[in-house]
Order: C-alpha cells, then structure tokens, then sequence
C-alpha cells in the first residue's frame, strides 16, 4: 500500500506546474478580437514584494485569466521600476552602516555600486510574483533602466524640448539637505509642526515670522494695500537696527498679505519662501534682486555674516538670543501650529531654495488630459476618483523633472564652456560635458506603457496599444496615473 501524506505540501507542486504553464506559452497573447492589454504597474526592482503588490497581483490576474478564456489576445506586460530616490536612499543608509557616504565615490562609481545592489536583489520580487501565480508574459519583461527604454525616455525629453515644452530656469525647489536632491511639489508630504512665533522690530515696524534666520535675506517689507495703519509707509525705505548693524528696506503693498496675520505686516525673503518669490517676480523693479542666506547643507551662507556656517536650528535658536539682548524682540515668542512640507523619504524638514531645474510646461499637456476624460477616452473608475484627477490636473505647476542623485536616467543635456548648453543623445564634438542631474522617476515611469510596448517590436505596440485597464492605488492617482496621461497623449 502506498503511503500518503497526512499535509498537503504545496512546495513540492507550485514551481513545476508554474514551470509548465510558462513553458507552454499559455501566457503568451493569442487570440482574436480587440486585444484586452494590462501593463503591470513596476514594483522596485531591489525590493521585495508588499501586501499591496499581493493585491494587485491578484485582482490584474483574476482581469487577465477571464478576458483570456473569453478567447481574446490578452497580453499582461510585466517589469520593475529603478525606483530613483527610493533606491539610492535605502543604499545610502547601508552605507552609513558601514562608516560610509555617497560623497566618498565619484558618480560613476556610486552608479556601478548601486546597479550592482539592484542586480543582486532583482530576482526577488519576480520569483515572489511567480510565487503568486501571475500569468504574466514574462517573455517581454521590461526594466525602467533598460538601454532601449533609456533611449526611447530621453526622445521624450529632447521632443518636449524641440516643441518648446522644456525650459531651464533657477526657480525656488523644496530642497531636502539630507537626501541631496530637490522634489517636485506633487512629492512634499505636510505636517502640522509646533514653532515658535517671533515679533521681530523692523523700525517703526512690528512683524512675525517663523524664521529669524532668513532675515539677512530680506529685499522687501510688505503690507496689504488696504490696511489703513500702514498706508503712509508703502514705497518708502524705512533705516532698522539689525544684527549685522544697521540697514535699509524698502515697504510695498501687495494683495498677498493677510493683514490678520500677526501685525499685517511682513518680511519677503524671495530665495526662501515661495510666496515671496512671487510676490518679488510682481515688484521686481521696486526691490533689490533675491539673496541666499541657506545653503544645499542646510547651512547659513556669508549673507549671514558672523553666524555663517551654522545649521539652520542653532542659527535660529542664536539668533534668538541676540535679537532679545539687542532688544529688537517686541514680545515673548509665542507658540504656533504651522504646515510645514518635509521630505516623503528622509522627513527632513524641505528648504526652499533657488536652483536651475529643467521643468516642463505642463498645461497644454494638462489640456489634452483633461479632454480624454471629456470624451470617455479615458474613463477614471472608483468614487470621486475622476473630481479629484481633474483637480490635479487643473491645478498643476510646471512640472521640475530635474534630481540631484546618480541612480536613474541622466538628462541629455550638454554644456560647452561658456555655461551654454545643449539637447542632444550624443555627445556633440568638442569640450562639452553632460548634466549631472537624473531624470525624476516619474517622468520615465510616465511613459512606462509607450516604452514598454514600443521596445517590444512595432506589431506589438500597434496591437497592444493604448492599454486597457490600468489597475492601481488611489494614492499614486497624481503621482503616476496622472503623468501617464499627460505623456502617453503627448507622445501618441
């Protein structure tokens, strides 16, 4: 009598059958009538797989084995993602482990380091996806860092750049001196933070603010127009008692002003502060040009003379103690509630600060975004979900696709001497040397459904696209879904 088992063991079976179906071609599309097509939304490539992955697995799997019985070519696209930032900041913490930094290594270097850790661990979440049964075609697997994917990301860029999509310009970046890199707005997290609110003398003038330490970057006091108490005062420069000794300032009004808000009276300080970046791009004939007072390091620059150097929490906490015995305090600071944006990877608390960026002008893509979801192209399924991408949509910045870090796709840009620069694939001839900055991962994994299906041959892409379902959290609805759009539709 043969012997059974009184378990099931599920190891013994799952991998030869999964090998079975593989080796079959059952997951290959074939089949009549309209292609029904699902590209995979990438997981990280060096990380395992979470519970969100699992749902997503099942649910496009459950998507892909119907319309697949109905006997229509089903095609389900998989691959995984660098992960930009993501990646290059769970390497760093590795590093630091072991004593080092990412600013012991040139970049060539630390790129290798980091493509190698990435190999290492690029098997792991395929093999869990296999785990979970996906019926993917794992024949036409993509990676967001494959040479044909690069190439086809970069045409992207130097084609937004040919139609006058691109430009370069120094604009205020929230910065995170940790991470080493600026984040598009999309990408701050905001929290409520308790700080202090400090009555600083201005003159004859009162005014609060959260930051005494950006006070040497000041080109400008504003009021609101309005406001009667101070009405006398708008376009005059008023002589104060500093830190650094005496000093001039100018008074404007501006409608940006709440004249609830502490005394209604204000401090513009361009190079930190969003707002009054633009409130000084409104009065830049009447005030001096924008200075730097806070450095990539999170450090006071020489504009903050004998307290240069410090980092911006002891600055504050001295500059504290110096305004109080020279008596330019009014009153007792006070405590406050305010919003402030942090880092989404690190928490650092996210400077503002001025750096050329290359951004995209995103409202005519915004546009044809806008009328796919008019005229059902693109359908948003889920509660709300179409109000909440419209808003997105309605309400976009010019997008900053630059990023300070080694790990992703470098931006195809060239610099001669003479700080001129040009779009090209290629080196041009002569003493030119390329941008530094990577692409955000956004911006590549934005054009994941073209690139993925172009690089798999033109029939392919003619068949397959544009996609049919795309399955994915509600979270990554500004983030992803959105850029998809405005991307998948430009490049079309």
């Amino acid at each position: 009598m043969i012997g059974m088992d009184t378990n099931y063991n599920h190891k013994l079976f799952e991998d030869k059958i999964y090998e079975e179906w593989e080796k079959s071609g059952a997951f290959k599309p074939t089949g009549k009538g309209t292609p029904f097509t699902v590209i995979m939304p990438p997981p990280n490539a060096n990380d395992p797989l979470h519970i969100g992955h699992a749902m997503f697995i099942t649910i496009e799997d459950i998507l892909i084995r119907f319309h697949r019985m109905t006997g229509v070519s089903t095609l389900w696209l998989p691959g995984t993602d660098h992960a930009g930032i993501e990646t290059q900041f769970v390497f760093e913490k590795k590093l630091t482990k072991k004593g080092e930094s990412r600013f012991d290594f040139d970049r060539d270097t630390l790129y290798k380091m980091i493509w190698d850790y990435v190999q290492e661990n690029s098997d792991v979440a395929i093999n869990q996806m296999k785990k979970l049964g996906a019926s993917a075609d794992w024949s036409k697997y993509k990676f967001t860092l494959d040479p044909d994917i690069v190439k086809l990301v970069k045409e992207t860029f130097i084609k937004l750049n040919n139609d006058e999509l691109i430009y370069r310009g120094e604009r205020l970046v929230n910065y995170c001196t940790k991470c080493g890199t600026g984040y598009s707005d999309l990408e701050v997290e905001h929290v409520d933070q308790e700080a202090k609110l400090y009555y600083i003398k201005y003159g004859p003038f009162v005014l609060a603010t959260t930051r005494p330490e950006t006070k040497f970057a000041d080109t400008a006091l504003a009021v609101h127009p309005k406001d009667k108490r101070y009405k006398k005062y708008i376009g005059l420069e008023i002589e104060c008692d500093g830190l650094l000794g005496k000093f001039k300032i100018k008074i404007i009004s501006d409608n940006y002003v709440d004249p609830k808000f502490g005394t209604g009276v204000v401090k513009i300080t361009p190079y930190h502060d969003f707002n009054d970046f633009e409130v000084w791009q409104r009065h830049k004939d009447e005030i001096p040009g924008p200075r730097q007072v806070i450095d990539k390091t999170g450090r006071l620059t020489e504009v903050a003379g004998k307290y240069a150097g410090l980092k911006v929490k002891v600055a504050r906490e001295q500059i504290e103690k110096d305004l109080e015995e020279k008596g330019l305090l009014d009153k007792p600071t006070e405590n406050y509630t305010n919003n402030i944006g942090v880092c989404y990877k690190c928490k650092t608390i996210l400077e503002p600060l001025p750096m050329k960026q290359f951004f995209i002008k995103v409202k005519p893509l915004a546009e044809k975004a806008i009328n796919a979801l008019d005229s059902k192209e693109t359908v948003v399924l889920g509660a709300g979900q179409d109000k909440i991408l419209r808003h997105w949509l309605r309400n976009l910045k010019d997008w900053n696709i630059s990023r300070n870090i080694v790990w992703g796709i470098q931006i195809p840009v060239w610099y001669a001497p003479d700080g001129k620069f040009v779009v090209s694939l290629d080196k041009p001839k002569g003493d030119w040397t390329q941008e530094t900055d990577t692409f955000d991962t956004w911006f590549s994994s934005g054009q994941w459904p073209v690139v993925t299906l172009k690089t798999n041959g033109k029939e392919i892409f003619d068949k397959y696209y544009p996609t049919t379902v795309m399955e994915t959290g509600y979270d990554i609805l500004p983030f992803w879904v959105m850029r998809m759009m405005l991307l998948g539709i430009y490049m079309d």
